[in-house]
């Protein structure tokens, strides 16, 4: 009797938990109870077809019998991927700004281009911390750093899906947060290699990102990782999938697969032996939706045929799909689909009957919206030529540009003193957008034009490629020095282009590729005055640029208007204050290679080297100078559940105004387990006037000084080091006591 009651009392605190997590869960998205109502209505009156059919992504999924609409799909990682829309920096540049209130701004107008052009999701932010710089989807994110990816990455969805009354209207979309999780650090630089790694590192850098995502901008989305986590898929790892991120963090979104991943896990990884066996535990983990490249029906979807036989046969069960098209319905009736100017989308039946047609079997996925599945808005021209949008772009593009050398203030160029430029490399007069950027974009000004245009009359500016990058005889050295010779200085572009940085093209190398470092070297032998202008999607190997070279600015990749920018601070119209999101290794060597490693058992020690980085994370100039006094905690000693703040005053020193971002970083004196050197907790971006002061205030919070151990995040009581900042290296530091 006593044991019968034990189990009742066990099975009613357990409904009761499954009742509380479901509520949890429900009340991530706003749906009404009408609208609920209606999705169970339209459930049962489906085919087992039909339901299937709602599990594309990217691919048609309206309902004409039911009058259920279209959810169309997209890229937008710094631009919706359509002709003529607007080309903001790479990820990794928009990350450099450290402005949120701009990187919210940016997704805002990206979003509104996506929906005026019949895009309903996006496939974008990429959240993955990045610590190898020979991977080649690099520049698609936005830090080395847990907490600067966390802030970075919220202020994007929020802009993306909206806030308040805003969020999912007519002019927001689902984000898509990706890729869950553990891709920034892969095995050799490999994408989708396995990565094995231990939980605390999961949680304390690799997992954060997708708990703010979650928990502070609720992410309409979240797509899986290509790799296998600790032996497990991820697109079948329900530890993460349904015990982290559903049931610790409350996600309760679309969970879509990233391309072919479901048909990877058995046929690559081989860890289930059919496909009935691969679908159900796809399903199980919650992966609700799939993306898979070719024809929606084609040989290479799993919810497709596959799971409609599966579903026939019994062997998936029906709930399992019932979910997964219960979640697609309610963001549907969220976004308000049915109400669109052509809610079903483009009639793309064709696909299906494999007519012959020369779209037959194309690569859609990777194709313009315009030119795929999408129904654009009467209106659309109107939105993504939108003149703000330009100049957003351009704001952009110069909050992310980077100091990094500037030697005796040769920068910025006063007209008195070169009445001749050349203009010299592979992407000095050429479109250099980044990867998942739009193959025809409204505009691109290229660095040359940029040039030309600032310099004036009385400047003569002069260009040669010099070299290119996949084809160095298309290119000529010799030429290029001939035109170098002319010049009182050269400034050289250089960095990457659409080959050597990208999804599945990583690197053994972080030189720069091509001849480039021989350009760079023979026109810098000439004794005049070199300025690198870097344009990039990876840490580039630099070291013999710090040590030769007069200047160097460096812009990732900057967007439409990156010439402009550029042009802007060359010439002195604008004081770049950008700073470095990760850290720039002397070698290939050094990789991987980040700020907030453990503290080691050894110093480092390399034979007839130096162990230090080329930059430090956070590095960043200016051509005004920063003084940093008065560096102050608000008290002392602080418990959990108290607030604290770091304050300290910055004066702008030099005759310029300009931007400083200032840095707080802390260090666990003592714990019970190793903990990093340091770690970035705080930051303030604050713009100055020649000679004034601000008071700085950054907040402290519990969360800044917890760790992960034991399955759970804990503070120890003891001392911390609080350290403020230009850099990860440049700081000063007080010290924090934390009572129990």
């Amino acid at each position: 009797m006593k044991k019968k009651i034990i189990t009742l009392v066990v099975l009613c605190l357990q409904q009761l938990m499954a009742n509380a997590q479901n509520s949890r869960v429900n009340n991530y998205l706003p749906v009404s109870v009408q609208s609920r109502q209606k999705i169970e209505k339209l459930i049962s009156l489906m085919t087992v077809e039909e339901k299937a059919h709602q599990l594309a992504s990217f691919y048609p999924n309206a309902n004409q019998r039911l009058n259920i609409p279209h959810m169309q799909a997209g890229e937008a990682l710094h631009g919706v991927v359509a002709s003529g829309t607007t080309s903001f920096p790479e990820a990794i540049a928009l990350g450099g700004s450290w402005d949120t209130t701009l990187v919210e701004s940016v997704a805002t107008a990206i979003a509104a281009e996506a929906r005026a052009l019949g895009v309903h999701q996006c496939y974008t932010p990429m959240l993955g911390v990045q610590r190898e710089a020979r991977w080649g989807r690099f520049e698609e994110g936005y830090a080395e750093d847990p907490y600067l990816v966390s802030r970075i990455g919220v202020a994007f969805i929020n802009g993306l899906q909206g806030r308040g009354l805003q969020r999912f209207d007519k002019n927001h979309v689902v984000a898509t947060a990706k890729h869950f999780v553990g891709d920034g650090e892969p095995l050799l630089g490999e994408n989708g290699a396995a990565v094995e790694i231990s939980l605390r590192s999961l949680h304390e850098v690799h997992l954060p990102p997708f708990k703010a995502a979650v928990e502070e901008a609720h992410v309409g989305a979240i797509m899986p990782a290509h790799h296998s986590l600790n032996g497990v898929p991820c697109h079948i790892n329900t530890d993460m999938l349904i015990g982290v991120l559903k049931n610790e963090f409350g996600f309760g979104g679309l969970i879509v697969s990233d391309n072919n991943d479901i048909r990877w896990v058995q046929d690559k990884f081989h860890v289930t032996a059919s496909r009935d066996e691969t679908i159900t535990k796809a399903l199980e983990a919650g992966v609700t939706t799939e993306l898979a490249w070719q024809q929606p029906w084609g040989n290479l979807r799993m919810y497709g045929p596959d799971l409609i036989n599966g579903v026939k046969s019994g062997k998936i069960p029906m709930a399992l799909l019932d979910n997964a098209v219960r979640k697609v319905l309610e963001f549907k009736f969220l976004l308000n689909l049915q109400n669109e100017e052509n809610p079903m989308g483009k009639d793309m039946s064709f696909m299906e009957k494999g007519t012959g047609s020369k779209d037959d079997g194309a690569d859609v996925f990777f194709s313009q919206i315009n030119k795929s599945l999408s129904s654009p808005r009467k209106n659309y021209l109107s939105v993504i030529n939108n003149k703000a949008h330009d100049t957003l772009a351009l704001n952009a593009a110069r909050k992310s540009l980077i100091l990094l050398k500037n030697s005796n203030n040769i920068l910025p160029l006063k007209s008195t003193d070169f009445k001749t430029i050349a203009v010299i490399g592979p992407n000095a007069d050429t479109v250099r957008l980044g990867t998942y950027s739009t193959t025809e974009p409204k505009y691109f000004v290229t660095v040359r034009q940029g040039i030309e245009k600032l310099a004036g009359k009385n400047i003569k500016v002069l260009y040669d490629k010099g070299t290119d990058i996949q084809n160095p005889k298309a290119g000529s050295i010799t030429q290029a020095l001939t035109i170098a010779r002319q010049a009182d200085i050269n400034i050289l572009v250089l960095g990457d282009d659409a080959k050597t940085v990208m999804e599945n093209v990583d690197r053994d190398d972080i030189a720069l590729p091509g001849q480039q470092q021989q350009l760079l070297e023979q026109v810098t032998a000439l004794g005049k005055p070199v300025v690198l202008v870097l344009l990039h999607g990876r840490p580039p190997g630099i070291q013999w640029a710090k040590e030769n070279v007069s200047a160097i600015l460096d812009g990732w990749f900057l967007g439409q208007n990156t010439g402009t920018a550029i042009a802007e601070a060359i010439f002195g119209k604008i004081n770049p204050a950008g700073k470095l999101t990760v850290t720039y290794p002397r070698n290939v060597g050094q990789t991987p290679a980040y700020y907030n490693a453990l503290t080691p058992g050894r110093p480092r020690e390399l034979w007839q080297a130096s162990s230090d980085p080329t930059y430090p994370f956070g590095f960043g100039l200016s051509y005004t100078k920063f003084k940093y006094t008065n560096l102050r905690l608000a008290k002392t000693t602080m418990g959990d559940n108290d607030t604290n703040y770091a304050e300290v005053t910055v004066t702008n020193t030099g005759s310029m105004k300009g931007d400083e971002i200032v840095q707080m970083y802390i260090h666990d004196e003592i714990a019970s387990l190793t903990r990093p050197v340091k770690e970035l907790k705080g930051f303030q971006r604050v713009s100055l006037l020649p000679g004034q002061s601000k008071n700085v205030s950054i907040p402290i919070t519990k969360k800044a000084l917890e760790f992960w151990k034991d399955g759970k995040w804990i503070t120890e009581a003891g001392s911390f080091e609080v350290m403020v900042g230009t850099n990860s290296v440049e700081l000063d530091t007080v010290k924090l006591t934390l009572t129990k």
